[in-house]
């Protein structure tokens, strides 16, 4: 294990630098800290194996809108392993220090907003699959009832024809016994007519044989 010790100068204080710093050490596995100077520089120490030091070194040399690293100084030595983390060091009164703050929870704050949005879409999800299936169950209740609509549609249908049938049927017979009645009327008449010729003709016949 070795540390390194850089002094950076440039434009590195109050302008996000430190933080940055303490991003990249961590992500290469580094101990040790970063801090401001009165001279306007900033102190690093990191800790860790020789290579992942030198691509360090390398990265911190950062040039963006805010920050511009004009110069490094550096110096490798034998690693004390005095540190568990990389962290910075900022006093009591500096800005930075209460931007550090709100930014650590402002982080908490896009996590839990992150996860109640995961959560709210996962319900959503639900709720949207629920409603496809209300949906579904809607659809087969409407080409159920459509269904039985038809089929009883279909029984008025076969009612009205056998009611009709019916009512044909009843017509019918009702003209047949109508003309039978009429028939048996002018049979029964014609002989009732022939009867009464016949007493008629006995009368007669009767009286002319009563007559002295």
């Amino acid at each position: 294990m070795h540390k390194l010790t850089a002094v950076v100068s440039g434009k590195v204080q109050m302008a996000g630098y430190r933080s940055k710093v303490v991003t990249i050490a961590r992500a290469f596995g580094l101990k040790g800290y970063v801090r401001n100077l009165q001279d306007g520089r900033v102190k690093i120490l990191a800790e860790g194996p020789l290579d992942d030091l030198e691509r360090f070194l390398k990265a911190i040399k950062i040039e963006n809108t805010l920050i511009k690293v004009d110069d490094i100084q550096s110096e490798f030595s034998d690693a004390l392993g005095a540190y568990d983390d990389f962290f910075k060091v900022a006093g009591e009164n500096e800005t930075d220090a209460r931007l550090d703050v709100a930014a650590g929870h402002l982080k908490e704050l896009i996590v839990v907003v992150k996860d109640g949005f995961k959560e709210t879409v996962s319900k959503l999800g639900g709720m949207d699959s629920s409603l496809k299936e209300i949906s579904q169950k809607q659809d087969e209740m409407i080409a159920e009832t459509r269904g039985g609509f038809k089929e009883n549609n279909a029984l008025l249908q076969e009612f009205s024809a056998k009611q009709d049938y019916v009512i044909d049927a009843i017509d019918e017979a009702r003209a047949d016994v109508v003309s039978e009645v009429q028939g048996m009327r002018s049979d029964l008449k014609g002989r009732m007519d022939e009867r009464l010729q016949r007493i008629e003709s006995d009368v007669v016949e009767i009286k002319a044989r009563m007559r002295p």
